[in-house]
C-alpha cells in the first residue's frame, strides 16, 4: 500500500486555515460598524470656584417644613421658579432693614414678621435663594446690579435645566426677563446687552397674570457682579458691603462704565471672560469604549463638577419617561438592541439635571 507524503497531508489543512482566515477577515470587514453620537458634547467652565449651600444644612429642611411653598402646584421648572419668586415677593412690604438681619430666610422671615426689622432687595434675594435651595435647586447665586448713576440692586440668578442657562429672578420687583421672540428667560448679561443694543427682552411679572412690563428697571443692569458662594445660611453675622465686594465676581467689558463707581471698580474679582460668570451646570459628559473581548460598549459618565451636591447618575431608554439609577460606568451588550439612551446627573435632593442623549448606530 502506498503512503501519502507528509507534504500532501498538510495541503488540505493549510487550505482550510487560509479559508477560515479569509472568512474571518471578510466578516470583520462586512460586520456593522458601531457609531456613538453624544449631545451635548461639552460644558463651559468657570475659572472661579463657586461654593453652594450644603444639602445637609438644617435650615433648608426647617424652611421647607415651615413654609407653604413646598405645597405649590406647578407645571415645569420655570413655573415653579416664578411661583417661588412670587411667594417671596408677597411675604412683606418693602421696608428698611434696621437692624440688619442675618443672610438667611429663617431669620429674615422671623425678624420681619415679628416687626423687629424690615427688608428690601437684599432680604428678598436671600429668602428666594434659600427657597430655591430648600426645593433642591442648589445652582443659585446672588447678583448685584449697578446703574450708570451708581444705584445698586440685589437679586438672584438660578440655573434652569429646562432652558440650559442661568436666568434672573427679581423677588423685590416680582420680575423676570424674557426674550420676546423665543420666550426664553434672560440672564443679567443678556439684559445688559439688550439695554445697550435695544434687544427684544422685556420684563414680565412673576406673579399672575404674568403681564409684559416693558423695560421697567432694566437700566439697573448697566453693571453687574455675581456671587461665588451661596452657603450663607450658617453665617452668624450678616454680609457687609465689603464682604460682597470680596465674594462677588464683577463682569467687565468694553461697555462697562467705571463712572458708576466714581472711576474705580470696588470688587476684588473682575473678569471679562463670559464663561467665568455663565458656566454650565448639571451637565453629563459621556465617554465610551468598544470592548470586543467582552462584546459590549463600555460608557463612562462624568459631571466635571458641574452639579452641586451630586448624588448619582440616572439612565433612561424612553426619553425620560422612566429612569434607572446608575453608577459612573454603564454597559450595553453587543449586538446592540437599543438605538439611544439618555443620562442625567441627580443631586442629593433628587433633582435631575439636563439630560445628555447618546445615539448608537450600526452601519
Amino acid at each position: 500500500m502506498r503512503l501519502a507524503s507528509p507534504a500532501r497531508k498538510r495541503i488540505p489543512f493549510l487550505a482550510l486555515a487560509l479559508l477560515l482566515t479569509l472568512a474571518f477577515a471578510l466578516w470583520h470587514f462586512l460586520r456593522p460598524a458601531i457609531r456613538i453620537i453624544v449631545s451635548p458634547v461639552s460644558a463651559s467652565k468657570s475659572n472661579f470656584y463657586f461654593i453652594p449651600e450644603h444639602w445637609k444644612e438644617s435650615k433648608l429642611r426647617q424652611l421647607r417644613d415651615n413654609e407653604n411653598f413646598k405645597d405649590i402646584a406647578y407645571k415645569g421648572q420655570l413655573d415653579l421658579f416664578l411661583k417661588l419668586c412670587d411667594w417671596t415677593h408677597r411675604q412683606w412690604q418693602v421696608s428698611v432693614p434696621d437692624p440688619y438681619p442675618l443672610s438667611n430666610a429663617i431669620d429674615i422671615l422671623a425678624d420681619i414678621r415679628s416687626g423687629k426689622t424690615g427688608g428690601f432687595c437684599g432680604q428678598y434675594a436671600y429668602v428666594l435663594a434659600d427657597a430655591l435651595k430648600a426645593m433642591g435647586f442648589f445652582a443659585v447665586r446672588y447678583v448685584e446690579l449697578w446703574s450708570a448713576r451708581g444705584e445698586s440692586h440685589f437679586l438672584v440668578e438660578v440655573w434652569s435645566d429646562q432652558f440650559a442657562k442661568w436666568m434672573v429672578l427679581d423677588p423685590m420687583e416680582n420680575l423676570f426677563y424674557e426674550f420676546q421672540d423665543s420666550g426664553q428667560p434672560a440672564n443679567a448679561l443678556e439684559i445688559r446687552d439688550a439695554l445697550l443694543r435695544s434687544g427684544k427682552i422685556h420684563a414680565r411679572s412673576a406673579g399672575m397674570p404674568r403681564i409684559d412690563l416693558g423695560d421697567k428697571k432694566m437700566y439697573r443692569y448697566a453693571n453687574f457682579a455675581v456671587s461665588t458662594r451661596s452657603d450663607l445660611m450658617r453665617l452668624a453675622k450678616p454680609l457687609t458691603v465689603q464682604d460682597r465686594f470680596d465674594m462677588f465676581v464683577f463682569f467687565k467689558d468694553n461697555a462697562t462704565d467705571p463712572a458708576a463707581f466714581n472711576g474705580r471698580i470696588p470688587y476684588t474679582h473682575i473678569t471679562s471672560r463670559v464663561a467665568d460668570i455663565y458656566f454650565d451646570c448639571n451637565h453629563v459628559r459621556v465617554e465610551h469604549r468598544i470592548d470586543k473581548k467582552q462584546k459590549r460598549i463600555a460608557f463612562a459618565f462624568f459631571t466635571d463638577a458641574s452639579m452641586f451636591n451630586f448624588d448619582s447618575f440616572a439612565v433612561s431608554s424612553d426619553n425620560g419617561k422612566t429612569w434607572q439609577r446608575s453608577g459612573a460606568d454603564f454597559f450595553i451588550p453587543i449586538p446592540v438592541r437599543i438605538k439611544s439612551f439618555w443620562v442625567a446627573a441627580v443631586n442629593m435632593a433628587g433633582r435631575f439635571g439636563r439630560a445628555t442623549k447618546v445615539e448608537i448606530s450600526t452601519d
